[in-house]
């Protein structure tokens, strides 16, 4: 006849899993929590990348998100850490549903956080780059061959470029110039110039 363990090991066994587990979760979504931070320091310091405000600000809650995820995990992993290893039998199922508890508000956090990661994740993918504005300035009068579209077009003027554009090495660089700068009343809406690189220079002229 087989013996049956005492409820009070396995209780035991359990809480030893549980906090195993929750210092491997806390460990690995402190390294996630790392990398989204230093995604989060390159989009806000890359000026070309033109990254939006919610995107930086959605990344910014995921990290807090994640450290509280991380604390609830820490927490779990040192719940009853010095009590001693014979705990009555009530008093280890006490244990074992607080540590479950605190893995589970930590689960809800890290979730959170990791849909909020994948949200921006797949806004930057799908959604196209927005125009943001640049300052445009002619080093080379050769370079000027937009005068017959636009006959007022100054030697530096303000226009909107992609960040695509504006990171690509193609010679010709596609700028959209409001109609009041070009000068041509025949483009109300404005126009796209494609101008030489090596004839212009051109500086990130801030947010609109």
């Amino acid at each position: 006849m087989k013996s049956t363990p005492p409820a009070s090991f396995s209780t035991a066994e359990s809480v030893l899993h549980q906090r195993a587990h929750a210092r491997f979760v806390a460990a690995l979504l402190s390294a996630v929590a790392f990398v989204v931070a230093v995604w989060l320091a390159v989009l806000a310091n890359d000026a070309v990348s033109g990254s939006p405000r919610h995107q930086l600000l959605i990344l910014l809650a995921s990290i807090v998100l994640l450290v509280i995820g991380i604390l609830f995990y820490f927490g779990a992993a040192a719940a009853g850490q010095h009590d001693p290893g014979d705990l009555e039998p009530a008093r280890s199922a006490r244990l074992a549903r607080r540590i479950h508890l605190r893995s589970r508000l930590g689960a809800v956090f890290a979730v959170s956080a990791l849909l909020a990661v994948a949200a921006v994740g797949a806004l930057r993918i799908l959604t196209p780059p927005a125009e943001r504005p640049v300052s445009v300035q002619f080093t080379e009068i050769t370079g000027r061959v937009q005068l017959e579209y636009c006959p007022s077009l100054p030697s530096s003027f303000e226009a909107l470029a992609t960040p695509t554009d504006l990171a690509s090495s193609s010679t010709l660089l596609p700028v959209w110039v409001a109609s009041r700068v070009c000068g041509n009343p025949s483009f109300q809406h404005g126009v796209w110039l494609y101008l030489n690189r090596s004839s212009i220079t051109v500086a990130d002229a801030g947010d609109r």
